[in-house]
């Protein structure tokens, strides 16, 4: 059985097996001809082509769509499915994913939006799935329950919320979700609070990012970020693609492997995947962005945390998200788009040219986005610690954040002017 691919709701190929765990992407020859041979298509790394692509290159975006880590074993056993077997998950979760791509078995229509048909949490469910450790993640008897995709390790809904009442439903329907919502893990002391607050200091300093709140949903402390790939649009909800700069380059995450860092771009890759969608002021927010993630103490900003967004005007620079200080946990976490080279060491001038080097901006241009925003992070903090104190999500975690970023603003400025 093969699985048709809807972009917008419309078919565009299909996802086939191709023996084993592999898979391929093949398009219907019309929609190749209605976007043009090697036009983007689904990704920047699965242009248009008659041409069935290859399990390795169809695996690198699709497997950027599905979960990770220990929370993608669990999901496959819940499901009876091979943790490393790509196809059946997209197919067991495919109706809802990042950006406006959905999975369905093949020949079987998308179905009628219907909001009289909304599959409601009761409290008691919504209670059961944000605990620490979930008994269960899926119920045979709740067809509509985990049905949706999202990357990355921890344990996240993706939900739609009406906000008139508050009330919490499962995206069913082909109805998109319009919430991301992760609970407090125990994973870390207050992960809640550290990704509110490296969010709230990132929007203070003048950076996009999604509009993000803590909220208390099923007794539990929650973070809980509006999709940005989502809009309303004549009082229904839109789907709006986006892929991470992971996906649109070709690099493949861990397939789920425990401890397996993810490969991803560096400033180079990234930076030329601006340039070449025609986003090239994107450049300047990128490196702001990322020195951002430094000054917080992110070691974990790689390229499924950055990402495109195909708005009304093509492809932009999409809001930053994940953003989470890893240094407070004094966790040596250090891949992505990193700014020192080393965990332990401060950024230096010779990073900053490396940095600018690589981006293609130069060192002196680097250098003053890196001044700029050593100064804009540190006014950023006190009003985000007013603000998590105002709005009742404080904690120490705040404190040891706001510590680092005090810090490694101050040496950064002192390299800059030195």
């Amino acid at each position: 059985m093969s699985l048709d691919v809807y972009l917008y709701g419309e078919p565009i190929g299909q996802l086939l097996p191709a023996g084993g765990t592999d898979y391929q992407l093949a398009y219907d020859a019309e929609r190749v001809e209605g976007f043009g041979e090697g036009g983007a298509v689904l990704s920047n790394s699965l242009l248009g082509t008659d041409e069935p692509y290859s399990s390795d290159t169809t695996r690198a975006y699709v497997e950027g769509l599905l979960p990770e880590g220990g929370r993608r074993e669990r999901i496959a056993a819940e499901l009876g499915i091979d943790p490393g077997d790509g196809y059946s998950l997209i197919a067991a979760l495919g109706r809802d994913c990042p950006g406006a791509v959905t999975f369905l078995p093949e020949d079987e229509p998308e179905a009628e939006m219907d909001s009289d048909a909304v599959a409601w949490l009761s409290d008691g469910e919504l209670e059961e799935l944000t605990a620490a450790e979930p008994q269960r993640l899926f119920d045979p008897n709740r067809e509509e329950r985990m049905r949706f995709s999202l990357p990355g390790a921890r344990h996240k809904l993706s939900l739609m919320r009406e906000e008139r009442s508050g009330r919490w439903a499962w995206p069913t329907h082909d109805m998109p979700s319009t919430h991301i919502v992760k609970p407090e893990s125990g994973e870390h002391p207050d992960l809640v609070a550290n990704e509110m607050f490296c969010t709230t200091v990132a929007r203070e300093a003048g950076l996009m990012v999604a509009p993000t709140a803590v909220r208390m949903i099923g007794g539990r402390r929650c973070l809980v970020a509006e999709r940005f790939d989502r809009a309303p649009e004549d009082g229904v909800t839109e789907r709006f693609h986006q892929e991470s700069f992971s996906q649109a380059l070709g690099f493949a995450p861990g397939a789920g492997a425990p401890g397996v860092a993810a490969e991803g771009p560096g400033f180079a890759e990234s930076c030329g995947l601006l340039r070449a969608t025609g986003e090239e002021p994107g450049i300047i927010l990128l490196i702001a962005g990322a020195l951002c993630h430094y000054l917080l103490g992110n070691g974990d900003a790689h390229g499924a945390n950055f990402g495109l967004l195909f708005a009304y005007e093509g492809a932009v620079l999409a809001p930053f998200y994940d953003l989470c200080s890893t240094a407070v946990y004094d966790d040596p976490v250090h891949t992505g788009m990193t700014i020192a080279l080393d965990y332990y060491t401060p950024a230096s001038i010779d990073d900053l040219a490396r940095i600018g080097e690589e981006s293609g901006i130069g060192l002196d241009h680097c250098r003053r986005v890196a001044g700029n925003m050593a100064e804009r992070v540190s006014g950023a903090l006190l009003p985000a610690v007013t603000q998590a104190k105002e709005e009742g999500w404080h904690a120490p975690v705040v404190e040891g954040i706001t510590q680092i970023a005090v810090d490694r603003a101050l040496a950064l400025s002192e390299e800059v002017e030195g």
